[in-house]
């Protein structure tokens, strides 16, 4: 055990992975020898390379959160940052895609469109590739699948630069395809992850992990177009000093160690002996029996009837068996109004906020806010960077709140960590979190659509920025909202349906329909194969249309006030349901009970109010008064 878990010879040299211990127990001279991070490295060649023993929890083997979450962040800064490199350099791509030897005619006649179908087909293959990553993060390790992922995703960023050098739209178009599929891995497993491993401050965690989304997306707009604009490098290099980057991310990530539930996400796996553990405690602590002919299935976190839970056997030995298929995953998602409109309503923001991402830089040219692209693209890119690097933390820290209130404080114990929110709670907790998110997005589009008549480019990303702050502090309410609309083990199909979603409806069609869009009303604004609007003069007398454009985009967004008030009204009618079943199976028990024993009846309407003052979310003692059912 010395040699995967080496103890700290010193604080000065945390690498060390030899100890006199090792001699006194027998140990030779060439297992001394051996690498600190694989025992099957016979040399010490690899020990430059291997992280500090504190990397890795002894007690667990598996790499401790506080260096599991940061990389998680870095990983998807570099992914965010692959993504918006197009963005960034939409002149110098749109120049490449209309002069491009395989380009469709379609294409080079109309540069915006191609510009639309690179960035979907990333989306397509993002999406595609979700679903068989939320498939079978229930069969596999999440450490494989991620890793896999990730290498593939490296290569998909190469062919990207190597495209220019073959002039090529079809290599582009692949290689954007394949950084898509690889991508989706790890945005399926890294949410439920830190949601089960963030103990108190899980949804801070969360928010930190989501900062990614918008610090990489601006960084990659920047990025790509300084790049782009170099005429030392290009755009290829931008893609080809990723790859550099982006190397030590994908080494860290190899010696990552996860054992916990065999190193398959907290109820995803198809396998999971402690629910048969917690359900036989759940029985032993009732107080009277409901007439249960014996433990069937597993009662999951966030799970309800009708949810289309996978089916669950229990074998001689008591381990609890899931059978995940498609099929399930699917009738899980579908059979949720919660996520099934929370996930439409998010898709008219995500659609809208890649939009303005794909054609910033050419919206701000042409509104004459900015005469060069570059510092149109730079500072595009803070105001977006600032915005998500305020704004989510601070959604993270509503949505803590909004647990804290509901649940109190998370329990010490990692187990009860892992357990989360109770399922009594979790319909109150949506709704308040969802209506948080409906004001965020409403009180963001009043400064939105103020800069359809602004002139002066201080104001313009002013109000920009403040509506993106608030749009980004909805990040973590809609995944938390996500993950627990569904069963526990359904949680990485939530976030797949959430992402798949806002995908196909959102940032796949829009920024290709506000493409065209745009060419139709601006035609003047277009971007020809010199890097250029076809007609300057002409694009400054179509201003009109621009704005006009803009204006649809922005308007796009009220689809998302509609269907997060329909999210809202389904979690409080699952919630009225839940307290009329209830108060109907106390009642009944009210009727069995003998004259002058206590009735429990007022704690089936105080389970569904957050807990008062020094009392826990699990507290099975009556209240004192008789409180208020939720409206």
């Amino acid at each position: 055990m010395s040699a995967l878990h080496p103890p700290r010879a010193s604080p000065a040299s945390p690498l060390n992975g030899g100890s006199d211990a090792d001699s006194q127990n027998g140990k030779d001279k060439h297992s001394r020898q051996r690498c600190p991070c694989h025992p099957s490295c016979n040399s010490t060649s690899c020990a430059p390379v291997c992280p500090p023993p504190s990397f890795n929890d002894p007690d667990t083997r598996s790499t401790r959160p506080y260096y599991l979450f940061p990389l998680f962040l870095l990983i998807n800064i570099a992914t965010m940052s692959d993504r918006s490199i197009i963005a960034g350099a939409s002149q110098e791509f749109s120049a490449f895609v209309s002069s491009a030897h395989d380009s469709p005619p379609k294409v080079q006649e109309n540069p915006d469109m191609g510009i639309g179908l690179l960035q979907a087909a990333f989306i397509f293959g993002y999406s595609v590739a979700i679903l068989l990553s939320g498939h079978y993060v229930h069969k596999i390790r999440w450490k494989p699948l991620v890793f896999t992922g990730m290498c593939v995703w490296w290569l998909g960023v190469l062919g990207s630069g190597n495209a220019k050098h073959y002039d090529s739209f079809w290599v582009l178009l692949f290689s954007r395809m394949a950084t898509g599929c690889s991508e989706a891995a790890f945005q399926v497993v890294a949410p439920p992850l830190i949601h089960d491993r963030g103990g108190d401050r899980a949804g801070l965690w969360l928010s930190v992990y989501l900062t990614g989304l918008p610090v990489g997306l601006a960084f990659g707009y920047i990025y790509g177009s300084r790049m782009a604009g170099s005429e030392k490098w290009g755009w290829d290099w931008a893609y080809y000093w990723m790859c550099i980057a982006s190397v030590p991310l994908i080494v860290a990530l190899a010696f990552v160690k996860d054992e916990t539930n065999g190193g398959i996400l907290s109820g995803a796996g198809e396998y999971n002996t402690a629910a048969v553990d917690r359900q036989h405690t759940r029985d032993d602590d009732s107080s009277s029996s409901d007439g249960d002919e014996g433990l069937t299935a597993e009662t999951p976190l966030l799970a309800s009837e009708g949810s289309g839970e996978a089916p669950v056997t229990i074998d001689e030995e008591g381990h609890v068996k899931r059978k995940f298929t498609f099929w399930t995953e699917v009738k899980a998602c579908l059979s949720s109004p919660v996520l099934v409109t929370l996930s439409l309503g998010w898709a008219a923001i995500i659609g809208v906020v890649a939009s303005l991402g794909t054609f910033g830089g050419s919206f701000t040219l042409a509104l004459q806010l900015y005469d060069d692209e570059r510092d149109a693209a730079y500072w595009f890119g803070i105001a977006a960077a600032l915005a998500g690097i305020i704004g989510t933390p601070l959604g993270g820290n509503i949505a803590d709140r909004i647990l804290i209130r509901y649940v109190g404080h998370a329990s010490s114990d990692a187990a009860g960590r892992a357990e989360g929110v109770d399922d009594s709670l979790r319909f109150p907790i949506i709704e308040s979190m969802v209506t948080r998110v409906n004001i965020l997005v409403a009180v963001s589009l009043l400064f939105v659509f103020p800069t359809l008549a602004m002139q002066e480019a201080a104001f313009f990303l002013t109000f920009l920025f403040i509506g993106w702050t608030l749009l980004f502090m909805t990040q973590t309410s809609v995944n938390l909202t996500a993950m627990m609309s569904v069963a526990r083990c359904h949680r990485p199909n939530a976030l797949a349906f959430l992402m798949l979603t806002s995908h196909f409806l959102g940032d796949v069609p829009l920024p290709i329909i506000l493409g065209l869009i745009k060419d139709k009303l601006a035609p003047a604004c277009r971007i020809g194969s010199s890097g250029e609007f076809d007609d300057p003069e002409g694009c400054k007398e179509q201003e009109a249309g621009v704005r006009q454009t803009l204006a649809i985009a922005y308007s796009w967004v009220l689809w998302s006030l509609l269907f997060f008030e329909l999210s809202r009204r389904f979690a409080r009618r699952e919630l009225r349901r839940e307290i009329s079943e209830a108060r109907r199976e106390e009642v009944n028990s009210l009727l069995l009970q003998e004259d002058g024993e206590e009735s429990s009846f007022q704690y089936y309407h105080s389970r569904f109010q957050p807990p008062k003052p020094n009392q826990t979310a699990t507290d099975d003692a009556p209240s004192s008064s008789l409180q208020e059912e939720t409206p």
